[in-house]
C-alpha cells in the first residue's frame, strides 16, 4: 500500500484532537517531506536494487531495471530532489526539517539491513511512524504522543511483513530467489505475520478510548486488513496484477456454484 497514507493519517489525526486546518503549512509538509524527500528515496532504492530487480519476474519491469532510463543518473536525480525538499523545508517550515533528514536516513540504514530478515521489516517501520508524525506536526506544530507512533509503527510492521510472506511465496512458485533470499524466510515462517497482526489488534485494543478515538481505530483495522489481502492477492511488484484478481474472483464464483 501507498505509505503516504501514514502522512495523511497523521493529518487527520492532528486534526481531529486540535480542531485547526492549516491548509498552508499541510500543503508545503506534504510537497517537501512526501513528494520531494520520501519519493526521492525510492530512486536511490531503484539504483542500489537495480540488478536483483532484473532477476525478478516482476520488478524487472521496473523503469530502472528495463534500462527505460540511465541508471547511473539516478543518485544525482535522488540527492538533488531531496536537497530541494529539505531547502524549501528549512525556509518555510524549519521545524520539520527533521523529519527531512530522518527519513533518508531511515532508508540508508534499511538499505544496509535489507537482507537481514525481521530487522529489515523494523527498520522500514519507522519511515511510515516518521511520515505519520510528519503530517501530525504540520497540523500540531509538535510530535504526538508515543502511543499512536507505536500502533503506527505495528500496524506498518504487520504489512511489510505480509508483503515479504507474500513476495517469498511468489518466488517460490516461480522456483527463484531474484536476489530476495530474505523474504524466503517469511514465507516459511507465516506465523510471523500473525502474530505481529495480533500484538497490533491488542495494543490497539489497550489505547481505545484513551489515545485513539474510536472512528481513527475502526480505520487503523482497515488499512491493516486491506494491506494484508492486497499482498495476499496481488504479490510483490510495483502494480496491481488484475489477472491474479480475477482468478481469485472466478474460484469464489466457482465455490459459491459449487
Amino acid at each position: 500500500m501507498g505509505g503516504s497514507i501514514y502522512f495523511w493519517g497523521g493529518v487527520v489525526y492532528a486534526i481531529v484532537l486540535s480542531q485547526k486546518l492549516p491548509i498552508a503549512d499541510i500543503i508545503v509538509a506534504w510537497f517537501c517531506l512526501e513528494l520531494m524527500v520520501n519519493q526521492a528515496k525510492y530512486w536511490l532504492n531503484d539504483y542500489r536494487d537495480v540488478a536483483t530487480d532484473r532477476l525478478h519476474p516482476r520488478k524487472k519491469e521496473r523503469v530502472s531495471a528495463a534500462e527505460y532510463f540511465p541508471v547511473r543518473w539516478l543518485p544525482i536525480f535522488s540527492t538533488a530532489r531531496m536537497l530541494i525538499g529539505a531547502g524549501l523545508l528549512f525556509g518555510y517550515q524549519p521545524r520539520a526539517l527533521i523529519f527531512a533528514l530522518l527519513l533518508p536516513t531511515i532508508q540508508l540504514l534499511y538499505d544496509s539491513v535489507k537482507r537481514i530478515p525481521l530487522i529489515n521489516a523494523g527498520v522500514a517501520a519507522c519511515g511510515s511512524m516518521v511520515r505519520f508524525a510528519a503530517g501530525y506536526a504540520a497540523v500540531a506544530g509538535g510530535w504526538p504522543l508515543l502511543f499512536p507512533c507505536l500502533l503506527v509503527y505495528l500496524q506498518r510492521l504487520a504489512i511489510y511483513v505480509a508483503a515479504y510472506t507474500a513476495e517469498g511465496r511468489y518466488l517460490l512458485k516461480c522456483r527463484t530467489t531474484a536476489g530476495k533470499e530474505y523474504t524466503v524466510f517469511y514465507a516459511r515462517h507465516p506465523c510471523l505475520e500473525k502474530v505481529v497482526t495480533i500484538l497490533f489488534l491488542g495494543v490497539l485494543t489497550l489505547a481505545l478510548g484513551r489515545f485513539i478515538p474510536g472512528g481513527i481505530a475502526v480505520a487503523g483495522v482497515i488499512v491493516l486488513l486491506s494491506g494484508v489481502l492486497y499482498y495476499r492477492l496481488n504479490g510483490p511488484g510495483d502494480r496491481i496484477y488484475w489477472r491474479d484478481w480475477r482468478a481469485v474472483w472466478r474460484s469464489l464464483r466457482s465455490g459459491e456454484n459449487g
